[in-house]
């Protein structure tokens, strides 16, 4: 028999593991990693958000930077160099950004998409106890459930795309490559977050970057 303590352990085991499904919204869909490396792991990466926003830009760059930081990943923000799109306009520019940075990775970030997909959900039939308390056996026995139709309707997902490239700073080749996607994101900061710790955990598999443990 289970002790109040192992109880509450137990509990809270359950809250911890119900809260990491919940949360992992974003997955890497498919992903490229280019063979015979001969790269050492990056100390610094530079993060370059393509958006002709400048307020947009800067908000996925400071929150992925911020949760790189969280997983002992420096990332560097673009937009400390360059504050506006047109700052990056030429391969000179970038260079001298790249050069300022001290970055020896460069990862470049792209919304791909938002789409939003409908589809039928089939009608259903449930079963649940009607019968009161004061029931006795029987009645409830024959009179206890009952069925409850629940017709088909149609449902839509939403569906946030991100493209992803890293590239060394060093020989200017791809050396990464991935597509991320977040069904029905619910908060703009959590699914930048998810995002960047989803590459940087491929980048790190890959032994593309130092930096940081198991969390």
């Amino acid at each position: 028999m289970l002790t109040s303590a192992r109880m509450v352990k137990l509990f809270l085991v359950v809250i911890l593991a119900l809260l990491l499904v919940g949360c992992s919204s974003t997955k890497i869909s498919d992903s490229w990693e280019a063979s015979n490396i001969d790269e050492p792991p990056a100390k610094k990466i530079l993060l370059i958000a393509i958006a002709k926003d400048p307020v947009t830009r800067r908000f996925f760059e400071e929150h992925f930077v911020a949760e790189a930081s969280e997983k002992g990943v420096e990332v560097i923000p673009s937009f400390k160099f360059a504050p506006h799109a047109t700052d990056l306009d030429e391969k000179e520019e970038i260079i001298k950004i790249l050069k300022e940075s001290g970055a020896d990775g460069v990862l470049i970030a792209q919304l791909r998409s938002i789409d939003e997909k409908s589809g039928y959900v089939p009608n259903r039939l449930s079963w649940f106890p009607d019968a009161g308390s004061s029931a006795l056996f029987y009645d409830y026995y024959f009179e206890s459930y009952r069925a409850i139709h629940r017709p088909g309707y149609i449902g839509s997902d939403s569906y946030f795309r991100m493209q992803l490239r890293y590239f060394s700073a060093r020989s200017e080749k791809m050396l990464w490559a991935g597509n991320t996607v977040t069904k029905n994101p619910r908060s703009v900061v959590g699914t930048i977050e998810q995002i960047a710790d989803k590459t940087i955990g491929e980048l790190r598999s890959a032994d593309l970057v130092q930096g940081g443990g198991l969390f």
